[in-house]
């Protein structure tokens, strides 16, 4: 018997095309997208029917492409149709230390225009844990988005989890200040927020682990879980004025670090959810997250996940 759907997540999802270094004329294509990322390692983690995305496709054969790997991947789709409409494409390139750098073409994507219907907000009350991400946020149009923040306040209220992960890419904003207003405003809304320090520092303006603590805690009273690439995460319990800073195994040679927050997400999210304690959801999400970068794009084979035995 299959699962309720637990988990909902929220953004745009993007061809992928990605350059390998020992073919440097030659892209492969994947499905993209942080939140579509964290969705399929979600899904992997979960019981079956536990996780759902929500979006706006085309009725091309990009979109037909993105859909069979949602659906193959065993995540319930979510996403309306837009006749005409045509998805985001993105092209990624990685240097030798596996550094990423981006291209997109996705200002005609019909995920810009999520939340401007009432059909679109109601599937919100679908799932109790509704995820998002700071370029969730910046694709939207502005009415979509004050929509989107509305209702995720009230399901909130009604006793729903709202995760955002603060994925911050300036290209998606008019200034770090607008997107700093907006995600700030979302992590107010938020009970979880899943930040990195990169992200901090170009929104933010905080290079400092310890500072972007103490600034995201003036934004929000929700659970923090800083990630601060490779050195210890910092936790803050939700509502709680204590940091623990939580070490993490010695870091692996990256291939393509494309992928790896988002793969940090889902273990985490799968953890808690199994009733983990902290310390091992960390353990486990940054365990899938050393295997994720050891392979090209951000989605590894499902063969290669990780496997972990019962823990508390």
């Amino acid at each position: 018997m299959e699962s309720k759907m637990k988990f909902l997540s929220i953004g745009e999802p993007l061809a992928e095309f990605n350059n390998p270094l020992d073919a440097p004329d030659q892209f492969n294509r994947n499905a993209g997208g942080d939140t579509l990322n964290t969705a399929i390692y979600l899904s992997r983690l979960t019981p079956a029917g536990s996780v759902g995305y929500l979006s706006r496709l085309g009725d091309d054969k990009m979109s037909a492409f993105l859909r069979g790997v949602i659906v193959d991947e065993g995540i319930t789709d979510l996403c309306a149709t837009e006749i005409g409409g045509r998805p985001g494409l993105s092209f990624i390139t990685t240097d030798a230390n596996g550094e990423r750098s981006f291209t997109y073409w996705r200002d005609q994507a019909p995920a810009r225009k999520l939340f401007q219907s009432p059909e679109d907000l109601a599937v919100l009350e679908q799932a109790d844990v509704l995820f998002l991400s700071g370029i969730t946020l910046a694709v939207l149009y502005p009415e979509g988005r004050a929509n989107l923040l509305a209702a995720l306040a009230q399901r909130k209220a009604a006793g729903a989890q709202v995760v955002l992960d603060t994925n911050y890419r300036p290209r998606l904003w008019p200034n770090a200040e607008t997107a700093a207003a907006v995600i700030g405003q979302a992590a107010g809304i938020a009970t979880l927020v899943l930040p990195s320090l990169d992200d901090m520092e170009a929104c933010f303006g905080q290079p400092e682990a310890e500072g972007a603590m103490a600034l995201l805690q003036g934004l929000t009273d929700a659970e923090i879980v800083l990630t601060t690439g490779g050195d210890d995460v910092l936790y803050r319990a939700a509502g709680s004025a204590d940091v623990r800073a939580i070490p993490l195994p010695p870091r692996r040679p990256a291939r393509d670090t494309t992928g790896a927050g988002d793969s940090f997400n889902a273990g985490w999210l799968s953890s808690r959810a199994a009733g983990l304690s902290v310390e091992a959801a960390i353990a486990r999400a940054a365990a899938v997250a050393a295997e994720v970068v050891t392979y090209p794009g951000a989605i590894m084979p499902r063969a290669a996940m990780p496997t972990f035995e019962a823990q508390n």
